[in-house]
Order: C-alpha cells, then sequence, then structure tokens
C-alpha cells in the first residue's frame, strides 16, 4: 500500500506541473510579453566648456555669483559674494569650468546640463558663465547667464595716508546677459575702478557695456565696501577682493544694471589693481 501510495503522489505533482507549465505558471509572469518595446533611459545631461582655467587652489575659496533670476533691484537667495566657501563644495570638473558652488552640503548650486561659457582664468581666479541649459535654480535660455568668479581670498591692508589708491583695469570678464534674455550675449567695452586703501574701500568702477541696441550702457558705482553683496547707484552689486598680492590685488565686481533699451544686464568682470 505505502508503495502505490508514493506512485499516486508522483502522479499527482506530475499532472500538476504538467497544468501550470501550459497555463504560463512557473515564474514566466514577470517577463515582458513579446513585442513590447524595452524601456529606454533617458540621456545623462552633458556640460560643454567654452574656454580654459587654471583651477584655483586654495581653501576656503572667495566666490562671487551671480544668478540669471537677479536684477538689478533684487538680490536672491544664490546672490553671493563671500571669501569663506570650503573648496570641497567647489567642483571644476572639466577644463577650470566650475559647475557647482556652496557654502555647505545644504545649499549647493549645481549646473546640471548645457555650457559653462567665458571660462579663464590664471590659478588666482576663475570665471565663467552658465548658459543654455539648467541647474538648481532653474532653466537657463541660450541668451541669459549665471555668471561667477572663484578665486584666492584676499583681504586688503589698511594703508593710511594721501593718496594711497590704486587704479584697476579690465583683466577678464563673462559676456553680459539681458535677464528677460530678449536679446543675445553681449561684450564689456570697458570697466575700471579706484580702491582707497585708507578705508579701504571701493571708491568707484564704472562699466560700459553693449548689448541689444546699447551699444554703451554705462554706470558707476561709488563709494562703496571691498566686499559683499549690496545694491548703490541703481546697481546691485557684488565685490570681492581676490588673488595672491597685496600690491597688485584682484577685484571681481559681479553686477545687474539697468540699460536704456535693454532691461537689466548681469555679468561679471575681474580687474587688476596697482
Amino acid at each position: 500500500m505505502k508503495k502505490n501510495l508514493n506512485l499516486g503522489l508522483s502522479a499527482v505533482s506530475l499532472a500538476s506541473l504538467l497544468a501550470l507549465a501550459a497555463c504560463g505558471g512557473g515564474g514566466g509572469g514577470d517577463e515582458t510579453p513579446a513585442g513590447t518595446p524595452a524601456t529606454t533611459p533617458p540621456p545623462t545631461p552633458t556640460i560643454s566648456v567654452q574656454g580654459s582655467a587654471l583651477t584655483v587652489a586654495a581653501d576656503p575659496l572667495a566666490v562671487v555669483f551671480v544668478p540669471q533670476t537677479e536684477t538689478s533691484t533684487r538680490s536672491v537667495l544664490q546672490s553671493i559674494a563671500s571669501n569663506a566657501f570650503p573648496a570641497q563644495y567647489q567642483k571644476a570638473p572639466n577644463a577650470g569650468a566650475y559647475t557647482q558652488l556652496g557654502i555647505d552640503a545644504n545649499s549647493l548650486i549645481t549646473l546640471n546640463g548645457g555650457k559653462v561659457a567665458d571660462v579663464a582664468g590664471n590659478g588666482d581666479f576663475a570665471i565663467g558663465r552658465w548658459t543654455d541649459g539648467s541647474s538648481s535654480i532653474g532653466s537657463i535660455s541660450a541668451n541669459q547667464g549665471a555668471h561667477y568668479a572663484v578665486g584666492k581670498p584676499l583681504v586688503i591692508q589698511r594703508v593710511l595716508g594721501p593718496n594711497q589708491t590704486l587704479s584697476c583695469t579690465l583683466l577678464a570678464n563673462t559676456s553680459p546677459t539681458a535677464v528677460p534674455g530678449n536679446f543675445a550675449p553681449g561684450k564689456v567695452n570697458s570697466a575700471s575702478a579706484v580702491i582707497d586703501l585708507n578705508g579701504p574701500g571701493l571708491t568707484t568702477i564704472s562699466l560700459d557695456v553693449a548689448i541689444g541696441s546699447d551699444s554703451h550702457a554705462t554706470t558707476t558705482v561709488s563709494g562703496t565696501t571691498l566686499n559683499g553683496v549690496s545694491q548703490s547707484s541703481g546697481v546691485l552689486h557684488h565685490v570681492q577682493t581676490m588673488g595672491s598680492s597685496q600690491s597688485a590685488p584682484l577685484l571681481a565686481f559681479g553686477y545687474a544694471m539697468p540699460t536704456p533699451s535693454s532691461g537689466d544686464v548681469t555679468g561679471v568682470v575681474v580687474l587688476k589693481c596697482q
């Protein structure tokens, strides 16, 4: 009897397996049905670089950032001028072009895809313009820009006395962009500044830019500090001193300035002072 019982159970088991196979059982239910197209993941955003710069070797780093959302009358959370940004959060993986900036891990500003244009720098500073893509702040059209300058922080020492000034001339710049993106990027015609070492402070800085139908849109900011973001003379400005020489410091100046017919325009200039 025991032998017949075992044979009966084997027959029942075999019949069950055959029936399960006929119904498509046995774990095959998770397979993709024939003819169903495979899901293709979206392409990874790419970042292209126009220009090149030496990565700035310092810790902390001085950072100026003019986001595409800034205007001449309104700063935003990401409007930056500081000399205390930890180097670990400032990333420049491609030809010295910075694609990430931030004061800490919770406030990183990142270019997700697009272009870093106008890249230039000599190791004491590096500049660039994010454009034609998107960042953690939002989208940036080909006519817009988020402008940055990164450099070695330098605090200019006070020197008392008459005629203790430094004259500054243009060294490098990003192409100025209209905040609404309604005109192609323009150019900086000229930039100059004077630093008073008695303060020290920024006595004046003057800009002349061309964009749209404005061939010479000019502005002059007078009597402001050498570090920080503020608004005066109708311009929202980011000021930060950089470099490695007290006798020949660099002045990074980010701006959002009004123009006669192109609206608010933003950009970054770096000047050499002596």
